[in-house]
């Protein structure tokens, strides 16, 4: 096997952090100087992939678990489901316009093609111009509604628990 660079531990810093109040505010303030109907905030994420091999397009793929369209009437966020975060490193990094004052830690792994290795990454929120999003694939497969039957030859309506 080869062996391939990798993230150990990424710490990122500003030197133009706000507050979350700040944040928001200069948030709402871009979606209404481009003149769309809402944001997307990003609140909390589980993970992504870049594609790392030299012959390859260098791009990325974020998946947020917790995505919110903001509204710049004041109109009640909005909880949005099935988007993931793309595009390439530089394009995206160049589009931040400032960050918070609180950074959060993710832990994770990078897995590729020497093997997983764990990794965490330190940074503040971060506020884009504008930033690529794509509808995420989904399977056809639905989850039960209902728990599976109760097996343990228990005949009590109160899911064998005695």
């Amino acid at each position: 096997m080869i062996p391939v660079c990798r993230q150990g531990n990424l710490i990122v810093t500003s030197s133009h952090a706000v507050n979350d109040a700040e944040l928001r505010q200069q948030f709402i303030e871009e979606i209404k100087k481009k003149s769309k109907p809402y944001g997307l905030y990003f609140e909390d994420i589980e993970g992504g992939f870049t594609l790392t091999q030299s012959r390859l397009p260098q791009a990325f793929q974020v998946l947020p678990v917790m995505l919110w369209k903001v509204y710049p009437d004041g109109k009640p966020d909005e909880l949005v489901r099935g988007v993931d975060i793309v595009g390439t490193p530089l394009t995206a990094m160049n589009g931040i316009l400032m960050t918070g004052d609180k950074a959060a830690v993710f832990d994770g792994i990078c897995g590729a093609e020497s093997g997983s290795v764990p990794v965490a990454a330190v940074a503040p929120a971060m506020l884009f111009s504008e930033i690529e999003v794509q509808k995420r694939g989904h399977s056809l497969t639905r989850p039960p509604i209902l728990p599976p039957p109760d097996v343990s030859g228990s005949t009590g309506g109160n899911g064998g628990q005695q």
